[in-house]
C-alpha cells in the first residue's frame, strides 16, 4: 500500500530561461499505475539545458528538472505487480507508451512518448505542481512516475551508473544496434564524442562494427574515443573531416553518426557515405533550422550514393532493449564507468557547474549522487 506524503529537495525550474533553483517538493503517494522511487544518482544532459532553454519539452511549468535516473522503488500504486518496495530501477523517458498513433500502429520503435509525469510532486512553497523534464523529474531526492517507465535492475548494478542508460547511453547505443541496425563487419563514423556519440561508439563495436571512426575538433575527445573502440580518429579542426574520412576508407562509411544536434554535421555526415550507406541523426537541433545537402548532379551527393537519412529518438527502444543494455553494462561489454567524468551533489552550485562543464566540452557526464544505495 502506498504510503504518506514525502518532503524533500528537488531542482526546479520555474519558466523559460530561468535560473534552476533547489527547492522544498512535496511528494504524494503513487496513483494507479505509478512508482514513488527515492532517487540514488541522476546524470545531468544536454536535453536537460534544452529543456531550460527552449521549454519542456511541450509539458508546462514549473518543471523538475532531470531525465536520467536511478533509484530504489519507495511504493507502488494500485495495480502494479511487477515492481515493489526495495527494489532498483532505471527511470527510463523513451519506452514506449502503448498509447499514440505509432504504438497503435504496431510500430512502437516510432513511439511519440506521450507519457505525462504524473502529478504528485508539488513546490512546498507554492503548492503548484511540478512537470518533471521528459516525464520523470530525477534532479530530486523523490519522484513519481509510471510504472511502465521503470525498469527493475539487478541489485548489484551500481545506480550512479546505471541512471546513464536513462537517457544519453541508451539513446547512443540505440542509434547504433536499433536506428541504424550496425551488421558485424561494418565501417562507421561518429561525429561528435560527447555521451551520447561515445555511446553509440560503444554500440556499434559491440554489434561487430570492425572499423569504426571518431570525429570530433577536441583532441582529448579523440584520445578518449580510442579507450570505448574507435580504430581511427579524425581531428575535425585540422581539415576537411569529409575527406578525411573517405580517404581513410577509400570511399566512405556504411553507416554514419552525426551525435551533436549541428544541422551542418548532418550533411557532412551523408557526405561521408559509401554507396548505400545510412546516416542517423542523433543531436538534438536548435529550433527553426533548416539542412541543406548535396543531394544531385554533385560527386559523393546523397541521390547518386543512394544514402538513407534516418533520425534516431532516444534510442528507437523496446521495453527489453534496456534489460539487454543493463546485462551488457554489468558484463563489462557496455563501460558506463569511464563515461562518468564527475560526480557531484544536489545544489545550485554543483548544477551550475555541471552545466558549464558540459557546455564547454570538459566532461562526457556529470552524474549527481543525491543518496546512497541501500
Amino acid at each position: 500500500m502506498a504510503g504518506d506524503r514525502i518532503e524533500g529537495l528537488g531542482a526546479v525550474v520555474p519558466d523559460i530561461g530561468a535560473r534552476l533553483r533547489i527547492e522544498q517538493i512535496e511528494v504524494d503517494p503513487p496513483g494507479p499505475g505509478e512508482v514513488r522511487v527515492r532517487l540514488v544518482a541522476s546524470g545531468v544532459c544536454h536535453s536537460d539545458h534544452w529543456a531550460m532553454a527552449n521549454g519542456n519539452w511541450g509539458a508546462p511549468f514549473p518543471m523538475l528538472l532531470g531525465h536520467e535516473g536511478a533509484g530504489i522503488v519507495h511504493d507502488a500504486g494500485e495495480g502494479v505487480a511487477e515492481l515493489a518496495p526495495g527494489d532498483p530501477v532505471l527511470l527510463a523517458w523513451a519506452v514506449p507508451c502503448g498509447t499514440c498513433r505509432p504504438c497503435r500502429r504496431g510500430r512502437p520503435r516510432g513511439c511519440s512518448h506521450a507519457w505525462e509525469q504524473p502529478p504528485r510532486v508539488r513546490r512546498t512553497g507554492t503548492g503548484e505542481t511540478l512537470a518533471g523534464t521528459l516525464s520523470l523529474g530525477t534532479l530530486a531526492t523523490h519522484t513519481v512516475v509510471n510504472a511502465a517507465q521503470a525498469i527493475r535492475v539487478p541489485t548489484e548494478a551500481d545506480l550512479s551508473r546505471m541512471c546513464l542508460l536513462g537517457c544519453g547511453a541508451s539513446t547512443g547505443v540505440g542509434a547504433a544496434v536499433n536506428t541504424a541496425g550496425v551488421q558485424p563487419g561494418a565501417t562507421i563514423a561518429v561525429i561528435g564524442l560527447g555521451g551520447i556519440g561515445l555511446a553509440a561508439l560503444q554500440g556499434a563495436r559491440i554489434a561487430g562494427a570492425e572499423r569504426l571512426i571518431a570525429v570530433d575538433r577536441v583532441p582529448s575527445k579523440l584520445a578518449l574515443a580510442r579507450g570505448f573502440g574507435a580504430t581511427d580518429v579524425v581531428d575535425a579542426s585540422a581539415g576537411d573531416p569529409v575527406e578525411a574520412v573517405l580517404e581513410l576508407t577509400g570511399g566512405g562509411v556504411d553507416v554514419a553518426f552525426e551525435a551533436t544536434g549541428v544541422p551542418d554535421v548532418v550533411a557532412q555526415a551523408i557526405a561521408m557515405c559509401a554507396r548505400s550507406g545510412t546516416t542517423v541523426a542523433i543531436g538534438v537541433p536548435p529550433l527553426a533550422t533548416d539542412l541543406t545537402i548535396r543531394y544531385s548532379s554533385a560527386e559523393g551527393a546523397a541521390y547518386q550514393n543512394k544514402v538513407s537519412l534516418l533520425i534516431a529518438d532516444g534510442g528507437d527502444p523496446l521495453r527489453e532493449d534496456f534489460d539487454t543494455w543493463v546485462g551488457w553494462a554489468i558484463d563489462g561489454r557496455l563501460d558506463l564507468d569511464a563515461m562518468v567524468t564527475k560526480e557531484l551533489s544536489l545544489t545550485e552550485d554543483d548544477l551550475e557547474e555541471a552545466f558549464r562543464a558540459m557546455l564547454a566540452g570538459e566532461v562526457i557526464r556529470s552524474v549527481v549522487r543525491i543518496s546512497r544505495d541501500p
